[in-house]
């Protein structure tokens, strides 16, 4: 599955929902409030009325927002408990192990003996990332705050005066790019938070903070911090303070636009993909994704490659935009043969009407000889419905 988004509406099949003792939640099926299926984090979104139920890391189904199912769900299973192994319970395999080590410590793996901190679920685990998150953003946009007004002269501090060999004109520069950078990463993992808690309470826990997505966003990140130190230490005079600012507008505008997708989704929102589609799913064509069939998408594409731009880093600002740019070129034609197959009269239309965002990333939907219909270009069966991906933006797919 994917942890940053569900994008055709598929599910995973992950372990039940834990309550805050780590045992195993009932989930009421009886659901009188109309609840969602659909694209989270890029192509389309599906609404749906009728039962439904949730599944482990705030995707798949979703459970009843009615009184009665928020007391079922707070309800304890313990004796069924024993046999779902939770995140924290399996090692992350493969890697480097140093890194390999965060992963395990990003998944909580060894928590299990913490009732609050061993299940997504847990307000423990909750309560320490948004401390952590908010700590994390505040000290950095106070150390913005005091550069921009050592700048403007309304305040001095000595060892930015320039005559501090270690802070050059040039590294205190690289400086105001870091901390500028911290607070987009820290605001961007606390809104994926906040925006599924508001708009689609019912699947929201520890993991819609999205730090541990993968391995390989693990990886990334690191690698770019590798990357901009090393420059601050040793080439701090390569950089480019025009492509930053273009950078900071890319993220910016990345971020927003993601937001308007989540928002626009609402309780259709999910982390994680769904596998099932109901007989009175609905395309979402309207607010944001009457312009981008997949607007999450576009949105963490150019947030991430933004990212790298705002710190400068020549080498990552390639490769993030070239890893983004192909895992997402991989997955839209499946995604869009699965919303094809769900929607043969309906989906064509709105490809018709309607850009990817992602440059030169076109639909392969074209028109079929024969019955009149249509299918993706490339495929030799139109059952693209049972495919699951991995971190947003960064891992590989998994074909089932």
């Amino acid at each position: 599955t994917m942890n940053g988004g569900s994008s055709n509406g598929l599910g995973n099949g992950a372990p039940p929902r834990r309550s805050l003792s780590g045992t195993r939640l009932t989930i009421s099926r009886n659901n009188s409030r109309s609840s969602s299926f659909a694209s989270a984090n890029g192509g389309l979104s599906h609404s749906h009325h009728g039962p439904s139920n949730n599944n482990n890391g705030g995707g798949g189904y979703r459970a009843s927002q009615s009184m009665n199912s928020i007391n079922e769900l707070a309800s304890a299973d313990a004796s069924s408990s024993e046999d779902q192994p939770t995140r924290s319970s399996r090692e992350t395999k493969g890697g480097l192990p140093p890194i390999r080590w965060i992963q395990n410590r990003l998944d909580w793996r060894g928590s299990d003996h913490m009732p609050q901190f061993c299940h997504a679920h847990g307000l423990g685990r909750v309560a320490t990332l948004a401390l952590i998150l908010g700590a994390v953003l505040a000290v950095h946009a106070l150390i913005f705050l005091q550069l921009h007004l050592h700048s403007r002269g309304c305040i001095t501090i000595s060892i930015l005066d320039g005559r501090h060999p270690p802070l050059t004109p040039e590294r205190i520069q690289l400086v105001y790019q870091w901390v500028l950078y911290v607070v987009a990463l820290t605001a961007f993992h606390t809104l994926e938070f906040f925006t599924t808690a508001i708009y689609n309470p019912a699947v929201t826990s520890a993991d819609s903070f999205v730090i541990n997505q993968s391995m390989a966003y693990t990886t990334a990140a690191l690698v770019s911090w590798i990357e901009f130190w090393i420059r601050f230490v040793f080439f701090p005079f390569v950089n480019n303070v025009p492509v930053s600012f273009i950078g900071l507008i890319f993220l910016t505008s990345g971020q927003i636009v993601r937001a308007l997708a989540m928002i626009t989704c609402g309780e259709s929102f999910n982390h994680l993909i769904q596998q099932t589609k109901k007989d009175n799913h609905v395309l979402i064509t309207h607010g944001i994704y009457k312009y981008f069939r997949h607007p999450s998408y576009v949105g963490f594409y150019y947030w991430s490659s933004g990212t790298q731009l705002l710190l400068g880093n020549p080498i990552c600002a390639v490769c993030y935009s070239l890893a983004s740019w192909y895992f997402f070129k991989r997955r839209i034609p499946f995604e869009e043969g699965t919303l094809l197959k769900y929607f043969p009269d309906e989906y064509p239309a709105y490809v018709a009407s309607t850009w990817s965002g992602l440059p030169f990333i076109w639909s392969d939907i074209v028109t079929a000889q024969g019955d009149g219909g249509t299918t993706p270009r490339g495929s030799n069966s139109a059952n693209h419905q049972e495919v699951s991906f991995s971190a947003d933006g960064f891992a590989d797919k998994k074909i089932s």
